[in-house]
């Protein structure tokens, strides 16, 4: 799922909810010399042979979001991990998975600090964020996927324990060279922008428009309709879909969720428009599967390496072998848990044997090129809280006979990344 379209949803699936959580307790223990040797340690979530994590997801969602395949990508990163021995002679265990059922997700996160006592929150995915403050007041290292403006920091409040998938900074409304290249790669030169009526999605087409704005000359396209006044759950797309055949739309760019871009693809069918989607929220082979034919041509893009890679990264390999050892779900929730945990255990393998949570968090704040084993193109974690860092990469599919087949980058990469200080899409190697 794309970062601006998912944290769109979040905007607009917020729903009456009581808590709900699984949750096992543990006091504080020992930390172990590298020879071993037990020392006295007042870290939460530590004993003599476990470091114990918790994790939220909004598991019971209108969206039918597979959310809670997340802790299965948690579970089985550290199944491996435990397998080699564990970290600082401790194994690792994802001891409480809650599910704030979207509009309890502060009361949740405050279960995890109050009642299960870990060292660590992860995974969280969640629709929307509300106890990120909590867990920043609390100094909890804390890692997930990176869809809700929460995660960001600032100069003044950089939220240094919040560690996206793939970075915290989310900025709904910047330009952004991704899918104009895309209108390029397409050969497509009118386009269409649908949004919803709320200030997350409104503010999602304004940066597409202005990603038009600025890189369209090059891309050859340019945006010829846009309406961001669509009613949250519409399934009416036919004055829409009229007014862009009239305009001539050949791509359509939308700020919906999934259900709302299988209508829209229905209704273009209908009306007989031959326009590609950019899709913010189908990175799901199952939908292909039921309804590959709809969108085939269309395009999207992510921040990981492709599932679908011909050359997958040990990462890859790794995360596959794994997540079907624990029984879980390749896929895009499954795989962000996985790199929440790698980044974890990163933290705490560099933080050394006397690790603490502020050793766990500066050590991770001291990576600048962290690619979990090549599932990921970067991370620059000494900037990545409270900007964007100047090389933005991403991975491009387009479907083609209702798979996803990866897009190569320049010289036969995984991912296309661009020089934002040079404003031009052309591509540059990483």
């Amino acid at each position: 799922m794309a970062l601006a379209a998912a944290a769109v949803l979040a905007a607009v699936a917020l729903v009456p909810a009581c808590g709900n959580s699984s949750s096992n307790s543990s006091g504080g223990g020992s930390s172990t010399t590298a020879g071993g040797a037990a020392k006295p340690s007042a870290e939460p979530g530590v004993t003599d042979t476990e470091i114990r994590v918790g994790g939220v997801a909004s598991v019971t969602n209108p969206l039918g979001g597979k959310y809670d395949q997340a802790f299965d990508g948690v579970k089985a990163y550290f199944d491996m991990v435990n397998s080699e021995g564990g970290v600082n002679g401790r194994q690792l265990k994802l001891v409480s998975e809650r599910d704030d059922k979207v509009a309890s997700n502060k009361d949740e996160v405050r279960g995890l600090l109050e009642q299960d006592n870990v060292f660590a929150v992860l995974p969280v995915a969640t629709l929307l964020f509300t106890g990120a403050d909590e867990l920043v007041a609390a100094g909890v290292p804390t890692f997930g996927w990176t869809i809700n403006p929460e995660w960001q920091g600032s100069a003044d409040n950089p939220k240094a324990n919040l560690f996206g998938q793939a970075g915290s900074y989310l900025c709904l409304g910047c330009e952004q060279p991704a899918v104009p290249y895309i209108a390029k790669e397409a050969g497509k030169s009118k386009v269409g922008l649908l949004g919803y009526a709320v200030p997350q999605s409104s503010q999602c087409v304004d940066g597409y428009d202005k990603s038009f704005t600025k890189y369209g000359d090059e891309a050859g396209a340019s945006v010829v309709f846009k309406d961001s006044s669509l009613s949250y759950g519409t399934t009416d797309f036919s004055v829409q879909v009229a007014k862009m055949k009239d305009a001539g739309v050949d791509m359509v760019v939308t700020c919906i969720d999934t259900n709302g871009v299988v209508g829209l693809a229905k209704e273009l069918k209908k009306q007989d428009v031959k326009a590609i989607q950019y899709l913010p929220n189908a990175y799901d082979q199952e939908l292909l599967d039921e309804y590959g034919d709809l969108f085939e041509g269309s395009y999207l893009y992510t921040s990981f390496l492709p599932l679908e890679s011909d050359e997958p990264s040990q990462g890859m390999k790794d995360y596959r072998k794994w997540i079907e050892k624990a029984g879980g779900e390749v896929g895009e929730n499954s795989l962000v848990g996985w790199l929440n945990a790698a980044l974890f255990v990163e933290g705490l393998r560099k933080a050394g044997p006397d690790f603490t949570r502020q050793k766990v968090i500066d050590a991770i704040n001291s990576e600048t090129d962290w690619t979990a084993d090549g599932l990921l193109s970067g991370v620059d974690w000494t900037e990545s809280h409270t900007q964007r860092t100047n090389i933005s990469c991403s991975a491009t599919l387009k479907v083609v006979d209702s798979k996803f087949q990866p897009v190569e980058g320049p010289g036969g990469t995984p991912f296309v990344c661009f020089d934002l200080a040079s404003g031009t899409l052309e591509a540059v190697r990483q």
